[in-house]
């Protein structure tokens, strides 16, 4: 169900005009920390990594450089947002997700550079001037994605439901 949800924010989220090129809400980016929450590392990366393939397969990018950049971003994203909820007990899922929403746009504009300068593109290398505006783009989406989250993992009935489910009922 949650690859679902995560699948339906993504493709719902492409018909979204942001304005700025390569920026997303990052709507998916929620079920994914709440997955982390209550399910954990496998379940958590299967629907993260799941979700880059099937959409990149449903909007015609799959194996071109969108599939690449948000594949780059999810895992790096993922295994950040992983550990912050791990090892820094005092994050709160807000600065969890703006921890996801930096290092994805970060690992994307250094996957963008890196196909470029594969493709031999001299000019590659501003893309990193680029980082700033997504950096604080990150932040705002990353604050309110969070916010979202942190209302979710809130839910009593959504607790009970997860716990009735891990317990086998």
């Amino acid at each position: 169900m949650l690859l679902a949800m995560a699948l339906t924010l993504s493709i719902a989220e492409s018909f979204i005009p942001f304005g700025i090129p390569g920026a997303k809400i990052g709507l998916a980016n929620m079920v994914i920390l709440v997955s982390i929450h209550f399910f954990g590392f496998w379940t958590s990366l299967a629907i993260d990594v799941l979700r880059v393939f099937i959409v990149s397969l449903v909007t015609g990018t799959f194996l071109g450089m969108g599939f690449y950049l948000s594949l780059s971003g999810a895992l790096l994203s993922f295994f950040l947002m992983y550990a912050a909820t791990r090892w820094i007990k005092a994050l709160t899922p807000v600065g969890v997700s703006i921890i996801g929403a930096y290092s994805h746009s970060l690992a994307q504009i250094v996957m963008a550079i890196l196909i470029y300068r594969l493709m031999g593109v001299s000019a590659s290398g501003a893309l990193i001037y680029y980082f700033p505006l997504m950096a604080f783009i990150s932040l705002a989406t990353g604050t309110l994605n969070g916010f979202l989250v942190e209302y979710i993992v809130g839910n009593s009935y959504l607790k009970r439901s997860v716990e009735e489910v891990n317990r086998g009922m």
